[in-house]
């Protein structure tokens, strides 16, 4: 007999441990929600009934498990609602797994009275472990009154009752703490998920913000495209891309003519909005170009950095910009070549090779640039 209740308490305790992982992140509290009550109270149920699968005879009507163990450990962590439904589950297994005989009706009673009492024990604010025990207890009274009635040899009614006690006691015992255990320890699992998610988020925003910031150190603060370091970087890895392929790399510099004019007659304010409208233009115009770059390479001037682009195609594409500028028909009165702001453009283009370095390229492009300025502005000149 001791060794059946034995079997029937490893069966508990190594349900509790699977349900455990079922059910690790939907814990059982009296504050869970209702799907998760009911979810937790049927499966105490249904362990209720393997318990009853594995029990054993006492006599022809009478059988002996820990089935109250699931409702207790039920209402212990849940409340009322899950141990009811585990009682209801049990209940009804009892009258159908074995037969409707009055020993069973009796019995299912009994698991009813076990739950509707431990659910409303479970709300009393008492020690856990001791509201646990004190619920157990209960359990053991009502299946006590049952044994009383259906086992009528005082001998094996005692014999039975001290096995099931002893058992009952111990294994609920270690039933409740390895319930706590589990719990507790899905509970850290859930809580260090949780902290490794929101590292991880931090880290992806951390990144994001990083990349940003690297963006932001590319971009010139006032026009928004590219700023000098963006140029050198860009300028460097493409004379090195195109050192061996003999792929031209060509130069347009630019500026806007009697800039400094512009701002003492209109203003900074106006100055800044000018350089901004010019910028914006021509980024528009070569937004489809992907050889061009195109950057402010300083105050009033700019750099268009052209990949795989001979000298006739870039003459093509300063002429567009010169025109574009032109259309924007912003007024200079004080610009000695038009009412309008006008742009020089000086164009310079190599094939890149071991022998020269990307600074000859801009030392060309300049000078093109002043040779333009020499020639009275708003013109384009090439080396």
């Amino acid at each position: 007999m001791l060794k059946d209740f034995f079997s029937n308490a490893t069966i508990l305790i190594a349900s509790f441990a699977v349900m455990g992982q079922i059910f690790k992140y939907m814990p059982l509290s009296p504050s869970s929600s209702h799907s998760t009550k009911l979810y937790w109270g049927i499966c105490y149920g249904v362990l209720g009934n393997i318990l009853m699968v594995f029990s054993f005879q006492i006599n022809s009507t009478t059988i002996a498990d820990l089935r109250h163990l699931a409702i207790v450990i039920s209402a212990a962590f849940g409340g009322v609602v899950p141990a009811i439904i585990a009682s209801i589950f049990i209940a009804l297994g009892r009258v159908t797994l074995f037969g409707f005989t009055e020993t069973a009706f009796v019995a299912a009673i009994s698991a009813l009275l076990t739950g509707i009492v431990c659910g409303w024990f479970s709300k009393l604010n008492i020690q856990p472990t001791l509201k646990a025990f004190t619920m157990n207890l209960i359990g053991l009274f009502f299946i006590s009154i049952v044994f009383a009635i259906y086992i009528e040899e005082t001998k094996t009614l005692l014999n039975v009752l001290l096995n099931h006690y002893l058992i009952s006691l111990i294994g609920g015992f270690f039933a409740y703490h390895l319930s706590v255990y589990i719990v507790n320890s899905n509970a850290a699992e859930r809580e260090l998920n949780l902290s490794l998610l929101k590292l991880q988020e931090s880290e992806q925003k951390l990144h994001k913000a990083n990349e940003l910031l690297n963006q932001l150190s590319y971009m010139d603060g006032l026009t928004g495209i590219g700023n000098r370091r963006h140029f050198d970087e860009v300028l460097n890895k493409e004379w090195t891309r195109l050192t061996s392929t003999e792929s031209p790399l060509t130069l347009l510099m630019f500026d806007i003519d009697y800039f400094k004019k512009y701002n003492d007659t209109y203003g900074h304010l106006a100055g800044d909005q000018c350089l901004q409208t010019i910028s914006s233009a021509i980024k528009e115009l070569v937004a489809n170009n992907p050889y061009a770059t195109f950057c402010r390479y300083g105050g009033e001037e700019f750099a268009l950095i052209l990949t795989k682009t001979k000298l006739d195609k870039a003459i093509e594409i300063a002429n567009l910009i010169q025109k574009k500028i032109q259309s924007l028909k912003i007024d200079h009165s004080s610009s000695e070549v038009s009412d309008i702001v006008t742009i020089s453009i000086g164009i310079a283009s190599i094939i890149p090779n071991c022998d020269l370095q990307p600074k000859d390229l801009i030392h060309l492009a300049d000078t093109s640039l002043y040779t333009s300025k020499a020639k009275g502005r708003n013109t384009i000149s090439t080396l």
